[in-house]
C-alpha cells in the first residue's frame, strides 16, 4: 500500500535523509512549521513504517571491504523459504525476490575474499533448492542506498478531453 505523502512530509523526510540526527526544532525551522507539527508528523511516519531512522555504516571503514551481489537461480516453489534461510546469514545485508534469469539477488558484506568464498561454499552453496549461483564482486561503490534522496513528485497534469 502506497502512503500518501504531502509536501511537508516530503520536506521533512529529505532533511532527515541528509541528517538523521537533526532535531525536531531544526527540522521545524527548515520547513517553516512548529516543532509540535514536525513531532506529530514524524511519529505518524515512523508508526506507519513509512520511514525509519538508522545509522548506515561505511562497509570498508567498519571492516567489510568486500561487497558482493550474489544471484541465485532457485526452485521457484522454494524461493520464499530459500530467501528466508539466506536472509538469516549475518553477512547478508539485503535480499530481493526478482524476475528474469535469477529469482534471488543477495547483497552481502564480507571481511575478505576468503570470507566470501567460505560463505558461498559452506553456507549458500549448501542450501537445498538452489540450482545455480552467480556473483558480482563490487570493485568500487559509486552511490549506495544512503545517498538516494526522495524525489519530488509533481502533481499530475490534467488531460484535456476534447
Amino acid at each position: 500500500m502506497c502512503y500518501d505523502l504531502d509536501s511537508l512530509d516530503r520536506r521533512i523526510i529529505c532533511i532527515l535523509q541528509q541528517d538523521g540526527r537533526a532535531s525536531n526544532v531544526e527540522v521545524a525551522r527548515c520547513v517553516g512549521v512548529s516543532e509540535a507539527t514536525v513531532r506529530k508528523r514524524l511519529e505518524r511516519l515512523l508508526s506507519e513504517r513509512v520511514i525509519r531512522i538508522t545509522a548506515v555504516p561505511n562497509a570498508s571503514r567498519v571492516g567489510f571491504p568486500t561487497i558482493a551481489f550474489v544471484v541465485l537461480s532457485v526452485e521457484l516453489a522454494q524461493a520464499g523459504q530459500i530467501a528466508e534461510q539466506i536472509a538469516r546469514l549475518p553477512e547478508v545485508r539485503a535480499i530481493y525476490l526478482t524476475t528474469g534469469g535469477s529469482e534471488l539477488i543477495v547483497e552481502a558484506w564480507f571481511t575478505s575474499s576468503d570470507d566470501l568464498l567460505r560463505c558461498m561454499t559452506e553456507q549458500i552453496g549448501c542450501v537445498p533448492g538452489i540450482r545455480r549461483t552467480g556473483m558480482f564482486h563490487v570493485l568500487r561503490t559509486i552511490k549506495d542506498g544512503s545517498g538516494w534522496v526522495l524525489p519530488v513528485v509533481s502533481a499530475p497534469v490534467p488531460s484535456s478531453a476534447g
